[in-house]
């Protein structure tokens, strides 16, 4: 990784860099199960080690994951990526955990379900 701009603001932490891989590698690496885990850990429960989930994504741009971590009382928070080309083939990275919550949906909401990345 290289050209690290790292900034903190009331309502978010944002780390920029660029990455030495294409866009559609590092779209593969944070939409891919198997491979998000490497990035992001294997998903816990929210009980022993946080939990996330994909809530929604658009492809090769931005994927959103909401973040929980029962051992605080600190309530689910939303972690955006950002990737789009940067030069020699590289891949601007856009990282921005929200301090704001998610709001919680019933368990028998009778929404439409969010699409999984593949």
């Amino acid at each position: 990784m290289s050209d690290a701009n790292d900034e903190k603001t009331n309502e978010n932490i944002v780390l920029e860099y660029v990455l030495e891989s294409s866009p559609e590698k590092v779209w593969r690496a944070l939409t891919i199960p198997e491979l998000a885990a490497n990035w992001l850990g294997e998903p816990g429960d929210g009980e022993t080690s946080p939990a996330y989930e994909m809530v929604d994504e658009e492809p090769c741009s931005r994927v959103r994951y909401a973040w929980r971590d029962r051992n605080t009382d600190a309530p689910d928070t939303l972690v955006t990526f950002e990737i789009s080309p940067a030069p020699g083939g590289h891949t601007h990275f856009r990282l921005t955990h929200s301090a704001s919550t998610l709001p919680r949906m019933a368990a028998n909401t009778n929404g439409v379900l969010m699409a999984r990345a593949a």
